[in-house]
């Protein structure tokens, strides 16, 4: 938040917020702002929009405890992301989206604002070495573009059909190379216009 000036009274009730939160799991209302600064529910309320015309956080109108944090996050702090389906952690596997999407909890420290994120459960071990074990669900914020080293979301365009993997992204000059993280496993190459991204792996999400 190096781009946002505040008071110290501004960062003293910042802090304040995020503490409650990481305390409670909810912000606090106006009135235990209010009683924690010893000052008036009006006062709170200036508190509040002085930080919100500051860009530090925003909230939801008409909606009680409704605070948004704009960055520095309570470490408890979730957000709601769907699950898409299933993603190889192999040679890959024909790309599944389940209808029924089920919706999981993803730390808001993972979320940046203005793009879309969802997440995916993995099949197999080519990216062991990053953590990332069969059966995990990790945390994928969606864009069509990576720099090298970046663990992508690849989608591999066959004769017949399309297979999702995840993988390192290494581009070479007529190949990509999409290297795992597991030295048993082989390199799998294949040329640009065979290849599709559809987004870049920030996370894992563990219930734990």
């Amino acid at each position: 938040m190096s781009s946002v000036i505040l008071t110290k009274k501004q960062w003293q009730v910042l802090e304040f917020l995020k503490s409650f939160h990481e305390k409670n799991g909810y912000p606090p209302s106006l009135k235990e702002i209010a009683k924690h600064f010893s000052v008036e529910i009006p006062t709170a309320q200036g508190y509040l929009k002085s930080l919100i015309l500051k860009g530090a956080i925003g909230r939801q109108p008409h909606k009680p405890r409704s605070i948004i944090f704009k960055s520095g996050k309570p470490k408890n702090m979730t957000v709601s992301v769907p699950l898409l389906g299933t993603i190889s952690a192999g040679e890959g596997i024909i790309v599944f989206e389940d209808e029924n999407r089920e919706m999981v909890e993803a730390p808001a420290e993972m979320i940046i604002s203005g793009y879309n994120h969802y997440a995916l459960r993995v099949v197999g071990f080519s990216m062991i070495q990053d953590g990332i074990a069969d059966g995990d669900t990790i945390l994928v914020r969606q864009q069509a573009s990576a720099q090298i080293g970046d663990s992508i979301i690849a989608i591999i365009k066959g004769a017949y059909n399309e297979k999702a993997t995840i993988k390192r992204f290494y581009p070479q000059d007529n190949i990509i190379e999409l290297r795992p993280r597991n030295p048993i496993l082989p390199i799998i190459k294949v040329k640009p216009d065979e290849l599709e991204i559809r987004g870049k792996f920030v996370g894992l999400v563990r219930k734990n």
